[in-house]
C-alpha cells in the first residue's frame, strides 16, 4: 500500500507547463470525436443549485458550463436510487432491464457482477477509439475495487475492505482502488479525484478520451466540509429549505424525519455543493490550461436528488413508504457544455430528458458522422438540441422506476403506481400528484379526467413492456434475491400482505 496526502500534488494549474505530457494532451481528440467528460452527483438535487435558489446557494462555475451549454430544466433520474440510476447510465437500460433496482450493498456474500451480459457505455467507447476511465464512485456493482471491464484507468473504492461510509468521507483518509491495488489518500476526497483526473488526461495518447468523473457530494456525512464554505450557509440555510411540513407518505424510518440540527445539517449540505462546484473550476481550469476546452463536451448531472427536510423527510426515494418520487427526488441538474461544434450556447430547453439520453447523447458524439445505434433501451440522442434544432414528436413523459414501483409524468400529473405481491391478489395502488396545483405534491390528488387517467395508465404499461426483460422485471422482483431490504420490508408491511 502505498499513501498520497494532500499537500503531495502536481503541478499547480499556473505552471501547466512543467508537466511534459501536457502538449501530447493537445492531441488526444480527433476532428469528429470530442473528448467527454461526463460529471456525476451523488444525491444532488436540482433544487440545491443556484438554478433554482440563486440568492443563496453558491454554484459560479456550474453556472458558467450552463451560460456556454444547455441547461435541460426537465432533467430527470430514471431510477432515484445510486446503484439502479448509475447502472441506468452504463449500460443505457432501465432497471427492469439490467435488474438494478436498489443500492448494492458492499458485503462479500452478494459480491458479484450484477452487470454481466451487458454491455457498458466505456467498452462501446473503447470500441470507438476512446481512452476511458472512471475517477470515484462506482456502485453498479457490489464491489469497486477491481476494474471494470471496458475502463484504461480505474480509481474507485475498497468499501469491503474500509466499510461503505469510508468511500463518502469528504476530508479524512479513504482507501481507493487505484487500477485494482490499494491506495490510501488523506485530505479533500474531491480535490484529489479532480487531481487525478487531470492526470490521465495528461498521459500521452493520440486518442481522445472519455472520463467518468463521481463526486460523493453532496452525500452524507453532513460534516467534515471546509468551514470557510459552511460558513456561508449557516443562519441562512433555513431560506432553501424551511423546518416543517407533511408528506403523505409514512416515513421510512426515525432517520428519514427531519433532525433536530437541521439548519446545521443543510449548511454542510450546501457547502457539499459549493465545494463540488470550486473543483469544477478547477477541472475548467486545467482543461483550459492544457488547450483542451474547445474540443471537449462536459456533461454535468446527478444520480438522483434528495429530500432534505422537504415533506418533513431526510433521505431520497426510501426516505419514505410507499417510495416517494417527489420532484425533489427525481429531478437533478442536467448540463452539457462544449465548443460551438456541438453546443450551441446560452441554451434553456424544456424537454424531458434523462441519464439514459446522456448515454446514447456520448455514444452519438464518438461515433463521428453516424448515429450510434441505441435502440436496446429508450435512451435518445440530444445532440440536435445539443446544436440548437429544434425536435420534433419528443417524448410526452418521463419514466422512472423502483422495485415495484413506478412513475409515468407529463410534467402536469404524476401517477406513481405501486404494485403488490402478485401472491398476495391485490390491485396496484395509484397516488396522483396535481403538479400544477399550489399544494404541489403535499397531498394527493383526484386522478385527471377518466380519458387522460386511462390513457397515462396505459402508456406506463406499454412503456415498461417494452423496456423490461422476463428476467428482470422489477414487477418479478418477489421472485428474484437481492442484496438489499426491498422486498424484505415490503414483506412485512400489512399493504402488500
Amino acid at each position: 500500500m502505498f499513501k498520497l496526502s494532500a499537500i503531495a500534488k502536481g503541478c499547480a494549474l499556473a505552471a501547466l507547463s512543467c508537466s511534459p505530457l501536457v502538449q501530447a494532451a493537445e492531441s488526444a481528440s480527433t476532428a469528429d470525436q470530442p473528448n467527454i467528460i461526463v460529471i456525476m452527483a451523488d444525491d444532488l438535487g436540482q433544487w440545491a443549485t443556484s438554478f433554482r435558489n440563486q440568492d443563496i446557494i453558491e454554484t459560479p462555475n456550474l453556472d458558467y458550463l450552463a451560460e456556454n451549454g444547455v441547461r435541460f430544466e426537465n432533467g430527470m433520474t430514471p431510477a432515484p436510487v445510486s446503484s439502479a440510476a448509475r447502472a441506468s447510465f452504463h449500460t443505457g437500460k432501465m432497471p427492469s432491464q439490467h435488474g438494478v433496482y436498489d443500492f448494492l450493498a458492499e458485503d462479500p456474500k452478494f459480491d458479484a457482477d450484477w452487470l454481466e451480459g451487458e454491455k457498458l457505455l466505456s467498452e462501446r467507447l473503447q470500441d470507438e477509439g476512446y481512452r476511458t476511465a472512471l475517477i470515484g464512485k462506482w456502485h453498479a456493482t457490489t464491489d469497486s475495487k477491481d476494474p471494470i471491464r471496458g475502463f484504461d484507468r480505474w480509481l474507485s473504492y475498497d468499501a469491503l475492505q474500509a466499510g461503505w461510509k469510508n468511500q463518502y468521507l469528504h476530508s479524512g483518509t479513504v482507501l481507493f482502488s487505484s487500477d485494482g491495488e490499494n491506495m490510501e489518500y488523506t485530505g479533500i476526497q474531491a480535490q484529489f479525484l479532480t487531481d487525478e483526473t487531470l492526470k490521465f488526461i495528461d498521459q500521452q495518447s493520440t486518442q481522445p478520451f472519455f472520463v467518468s468523473l463521481n463526486y460523493v457530494e453532496p452525500h452524507f456525512p453532513f460534516e467534515g466540509l471546509p468551514e470557510r464554505l459552511v460558513t456561508k450557509y449557516r443562519g441562512i440555510a433555513h431560506k432553501v429549505v424551511a423546518f416543517g411540513g407533511n408528506s403523505v407518505l409514512e416515513h421510512m424510518s426515525d432517520y428519514t424525519l427531519v433532525p433536530d440540527n437541521h439548519e446545521e445539517t443543510l449548511a454542510q449540505y450546501l457547502a457539499a455543493v459549493t465545494l463540488l462546484d470550486d473543483q469544477l473550476g478547477k477541472l475548467i481550469d486545467g482543461l483550459e490550461g492544457r488547450d483542451l476546452l474547445d474540443n471537449t463536451v462536459i456533461a454535468f448531472v446527478s444520480d438522483h436528488g434528495l429530500l432534505m427536510g422537504q415533506y418533513g423527510l431526510y433521505g431520497k426515494v426510501n426516505a419514505s413508504f410507499p417510495y416517494n418520487y417527489y420532484e425533489e427526488t427525481v429531478r437533478i441538474p442536467f448540463v452539457v457544455s462544449g465548443p460551438e461544434k456541438y453546443v450551441r450556447q446560452k441554451q434553456v430547453r424544456g424537454e424531458f430528458v434523462d441519464l439514459i439520453d446522456l448515454h446514447a447523447t456520448v455514444l452519438d458524439l464518438a461515433a463521428g458522422d453516424k448515429q450510434y445505434d441505441t435502440s436496446y433501451g429508450p435512451g435518445k440522442t440530444l445532440l440536435p438540441m445539443l446544436k440548437g434544432e429544434r425536435v420534433r414528436n419528443w417524448r410526452e413523459y418521463q419514466f422512472a422506476e423502483r422495485g415495484n414501483s413506478r412513475m409515468i409524468s407529463n410534467g402536469h400529473w404524476k401517477l406513481v403506481r405501486y404494485y403488490p405481491n402478485p401472491e398476495v391478489n391485490k390491485q396496484p395502488e395509484d397516488h396522483w400528484y396535481n403538479l400544477s396545483s399550489p399544494m404541489g405534491e403535499r397531498y394527493l390528488s383526484e386522478p385527471p379526467r377518466e380519458e387522460l387517467r386511462v390513457k397515462m395508465i396505459a402508456d406506463l404499461d406499454a412503456f415498461f413492456e417494452q423496456y423490461s426483460s422476463d428476467e428482470y422485471n422489477g414487477l418479478k422482483m418477489w421472485e428474484q434475491a437481492y442484496p438489499n431490504f426491498t422486498t424484505e420490508d415490503l414483506l412485512k408491511h400489512e399493504r402488500w400482505n
